[in-house]
């Protein structure tokens, strides 16, 4: 019996003895394997999908905002719903068995030739309340055919995002100013290599402080090798493994490529996300951090989230989502190709499983291993 996903989840199993470093807590968690089996189109093809409107969703998550071109329910039947979390997806699954969210990205150009994102698929889950940090972790692999492995462009899909919204309006798009703030991750590969792009919009909702008045920067598409020194904890420079060459990838003198960080299409990734408010509204002490693999690649402390506002009003985060829409034009519309990408073993935390309530505290927890069998 293979028990992978079970090795995943033995720490929440056995009384949260290692990850509860620091006394962080599981707000939420979902390995998708006791989920019934559901595809973003299966029970309705609507753009916005709110379970509080009687929408059926994945159990425990309350949004969803999908864009599926080419499904079963579309008249398609080879093709795949934006997302998908079934039985049938075994072998996309951590340990190779149960399921995962598999997300499938649509290449598709309209006649205009306009830069169009594609596929969305937001799966989002509003908290019961706020909190002034938290810590998200999941782990990603991608598939065999993923164009990005072999080629380059400025192509993009938003794969995370963590923020605050009013309640009001809707939860899917901040340009009405019901959201802010937001941190996002990105995943581009381009002429530079494999990037990890990173965005920020601030708060609170209703105000013009969500591009932040102009007075931080909104958004940067970062490398693996000069953009992660010195990110680690203690100003060191992480020792994210390259998985094709070996040694330390921060030290490779090229460009890198997708395999260099995420591996084969048999590997899965850990990557976790860290945010803390900033301590009073204008205050340039807001913090974005970013693993992969238990490495610290990211580590901004200076975000001002949370701006001045008239009602000096603080905001706390609330919601966060995974994947997101893409820009993805790569190959002709009559070919009406897709890859995919999928997400397992989620857990959100209310602080960083490490920290002691330092600015550079904690050491993340090692991947548990992938590879038991119980003969």
């Amino acid at each position: 019996m293979n028990i992978s996903k079970l090795a995943s989840g033995l720490v929440l199993a056995l009384g949260m003895n290692s990850i509860a470093m620091g006394e962080a807590g599981v707000i939420f968690q979902d390995n998708f394997d006791n989920q019934p089996d559901f595809t973003s189109t299966m029970h309705s093809t609507e753009s916005a999908q709110d379970a509080s409107l009687g929408f059926t969703l994945p159990e425990g998550w309350t949004h969803l905002y999908q864009g599926t071109r080419w499904s079963p329910e579309t008249g398609y039947p080879d093709n795949h719903a934006s997302l998908e979390i079934l039985a049938s997806n075994a072998d996309k699954a951590r340990g190779g068995s149960g399921k995962s969210a598999v997300f499938w990205r649509e290449s598709y150009t309209p006649d205009s030739g306009w830069a169009m994102w594609n596929s969305d698929s937001q799966l989002m889950k509003i908290l019961d309340r706020g909190y002034d940090q938290l810590y998200v972790e999941f782990y990603i692999r991608f598939s065999r055919e993923w164009w990005n492995r072999t080629n380059a462009s400025s192509y993009t899909s938003k794969m995370f995002r963590v923020g605050h919204w009013n309640g009001q309006g809707t939860p899917y798009s901040g340009y009405r100013g019901d959201l802010g703030p937001i941190a996002f991750w990105d995943y581009k590969r381009d002429n530079y290599g494999l990037r990890h792009v990173i965005a920020f919009r601030g708060g609170p909702p209703q105000t013009d402080n969500y591009y932040f008045k102009d007075q931080y920067r909104r958004g940067e598409s970062r490398n693996y090798t000069s953009s992660i020194e010195g990110q680690e904890e203690g100003g060191t420079d992480p020792k994210l493994q390259d998985q094709v060459y070996g040694g330390n990838i921060v030290d490779h003198s090229g460009i890198v490529e997708h395999d260099q960080v995420f591996g084969d299409e048999n590997r899965w990734t850990k990557v976790g996300f860290y945010v803390k408010m900033n301590s009073s509204p204008g205050a340039t002490d807001g913090i974005y951090r970013i693993w992969v693999d238990g490495h610290r690649v990211l580590n901004r402390t200076n975000v001002p989230w949370t701006m001045d506002n008239p009602e000096n009003r603080m905001v706390k985060w609330n919601y966060f989502a995974i994947s997101g829409n893409d820009y993805f034009q790569a190959e002709p519309n009559s070919q009406r190709f897709e890859d995919w990408y999928a997400i397992d073993d989620l857990v959100v935390m209310d602080d960083y499983p490490g920290s002691t309530g330092g600015v550079d505290d904690g050491v993340m927890p090692p991947n548990p291993p992938q590879n038991i069998t119980v003969e």
